[in-house]
């Protein structure tokens, strides 16, 4: 079993000999049989073993036996007790999803504080097929299909290779000591409902299940690499970025063979479900918004734009005559003034050159609001906003961004973006007032003179 071990790990380029790895070891068969291959295989490693306080007396005799095997073997022990019960309240989380939040934590600082390079868990066969078994349950994409991942950037699972049945007859070989733990046995968790009413029935069918399902995983495992690269492909031309946006270009995505799909892969981890992406690829309304809870999607006449939420209200800024600056937890604005002897035309789109002696004080610096309208430099008449910012081919989620400043009522400047042509230096001004946006989002900026 050794052999196959290494076979294994050499297969699916898991780590090299000469890495040092942390192994998760409970004190149950799986990961007691785990650190008995890494050691009779001659790694470097290092046990982490977790103690939740749930078990009573039971947590501690795993605790126990652990530490006992690492000190006959010679394996540092890394452990550490959590009150997870309390963290769970705290937190507002299942003590499930609380002990795994703690655990990994735990993994990660020893990784990182000790040197280790990878972190192996003892996942085997029958917890890839219970998984896969429950994802389609569930409902679930490619991903799903695989699993459990063999390889997840530092977390490798060494013996996916390996069935239960395969553990425990080594473990009976080598007389090996481990602990059961009782929750095991209950059908309370969906997946020892799973495991003890659902495959066995399967097993009916085929006796080989196990055997069967690893080659179809491994199937699996390469048609979803195959779809990844592909994937990725069309990520490569759709996908362009700014400092705050992401832009999916449509041409790229109705080109596939499921757009719905092909999206809901690219956005999936920003939240967003398949549902979700089925309705923003056949609703062409533009400037619609589709949400998740930590990004929000526009829908552009040629692309989707993506973000994270912002819920930072902007404020009304009132500025009285000679404050030098003012923010409005966005961005600034920096005022100055000039003599026409001072004065060189900028074409910056962030400077605003306006003819102070048109000016009216206090100036206030707002966002625009539909219904807004300025005459734009080099105009005669009047224009919407909105309509302006049609022609600057603006998209809607930088719309929401942009906002004027204005004077006894009238939008002077909006802002990175023109001027109002009244307020424009002319042979008659004499003094120039200059106001310079510094912004966090200077993304799109049209033309201002």
């Amino acid at each position: 079993m050794v052999e196959q071990l290494l076979n294994h790990i050499h297969r699916h380029e898991l780590c090299k000999t000469t890495d040092k790895i942390l192994l998760a070891v409970s004190g149950g068969i799986d990961s007691m049989v785990m650190l008995h291959l890494f050691r009779q295989a001659g790694f470097d490693v290092g046990v982490a073993h977790c103690n939740f306080q749930l078990r009573g007396d039971d947590s501690l005799a795993d605790e126990a036996l652990v530490a006992q095997e690492c000190a006959t073997l010679g394996v540092p022990f890394h452990h550490k007790r959590f009150d997870t019960g309390a963290y769970a309240v705290a937190a507002g989380l299942s003590i499930q999803m609380a002990a795994r939040q703690l655990r990994y934590d735990f993994f990660d600082t020893l990784l990182h504080a000790h040197g280790y390079v990878y972190l192996a868990t003892a996942h085997h066969l029958n917890d890839v097929l219970e998984t896969t078994i429950l994802n389609l349950v569930k409902g679930t994409g490619m991903d799903g299909l695989q699993g459990v991942p063999v390889k997840n950037g530092s977390i490798i699972r060494p013996l996916l290779f390996a069935t239960k049945e395969m553990l425990v007859a080594y473990a009976r070989l080598h007389r090996l000591q481990w602990r059961e733990d009782v929750s095991n046995a209950s059908e309370d968790y969906q997946r020892n409902f799973i495991r003890h009413q659902v495959i066995p029935r399967l097993k009916e069918l085929n006796p080989g299940l196990e055997h069967t399902y690893r080659s179809t995983n491994e199937r699996i495992t390469a048609s979803v690499q195959f779809a990844r690269n592909y994937i990725d492909s069309v990520a490569a031309e759709a996908i362009t970025t700014s400092d705050s946006s992401i832009i999916i270009r449509k041409k790229e995505i109705d080109s596939t063979a499921s757009p719905a799909v092909m999206l809901w892969e690219l956005i999936k981890d920003k939240g967003f479900n398949f549902a979700q992406c089925q309705e923003i690829v056949t609703d062409h309304q533009s400037g619609k918004k589709f949400f998740s809870s930590t990004h929000e999607l526009f829908t552009d006449r040629e692309a989707y734009i993506l973000q994270e939420k912002s819920n930072t209200h902007v404020a009304d800024v009132t500025i009285e005559a000679q404050a030098p600056l003012v923010s409005n937890g966005h961005g600034e604005l920096h005022f100055d003034v000039q003599t026409r002897s001072q004065f060189t035309l900028s074409k910056d789109p962030l400077l605003a050159q306006l003819d102070l002696d048109k000016i009216t004080y206090p100036l206030v610096w707002r966002c625009w609001q539909h219904g807004d309208s300025f005459v734009p430099l080099g105009m005669q008449h009047s224009k919407k906003l909105s309509d302006f910012f049609i022609d600057l081919k603006i998209p809607l989620p930088e719309k929401e961004k942009i906002t004027v400043l204005e004077s006894a009522g009238v939008i002077v400047w909006v802002v990175g973006l023109r001027i109002h042509d009244h307020y424009k230096i002319t042979a008659g001004t004499s003094r120039i007032l200059t106001v310079q946006l510094n912004s966090r989002q200077q993304g799109i900026v049209g033309s201002r003179q």
